[in-house]
């Protein structure tokens, strides 16, 4: 099957698939900074949208809650309150995460269509965030779901 999706990347992707495919489709989208990278992954989903799943506060805590379960992470907290994009319907959340590996912070879009739970993930060091934040804001707008 073949999932289409746009998004405005801050420079031309070099995507790599992981050898080892725990979704239905994932590619990974370094930038040139280390630590700095977008991600994407879609998976079959049994809901028809985000709101069965929740709300965009209750799907960010779902976020957070699987981010503690990983090993080595310390603590979560949350950035900006989550919010529904209207165009997308799609939830954006915003945490960091401390652990072992150090600070990271994320941005995560994930979007329900037509029985698919897409997924973009943005993460860099938090030492980074004040440089590309902004970017990071600017390229998750971006993401959207084609039509099939």
């Amino acid at each position: 099957g073949q999932f289409s999706y746009t998004i405005n990347l801050p420079v031309p992707p070099s995507p790599t698939n992981k050898p080892l495919q725990t979704h239905l489709d994932e590619v990974n989208l370094p930038t040139e900074l280390k630590g700095y990278t977008y991600g994407i992954t879609v998976d079959p989903i049994r809901i028809n949208s985000l709101r069965e799943f929740g709300t965009p506060n209750e799907v960010a805590a779902k976020i957070v809650m699987a981010e503690l379960r990983r090993d080595g992470i310390l603590d979560v907290t949350m950035g900006r309150d989550p919010a529904e994009d209207v165009a997308t319907g799609g939830y954006d959340v915003e945490y960091v995460s401390d652990g072992k590996r150090g600070k990271k912070h994320f941005v995560t879009r994930t979007i329900v269509q037509e029985g698919k739970l897409y997924v973009l993930t943005a993460q860099c060091k938090e030492e980074n965030w004040e440089s590309v934040g902004d970017e990071v804001w600017n390229v998750v707008s971006t993401f959207q779901v084609l039509k099939q």
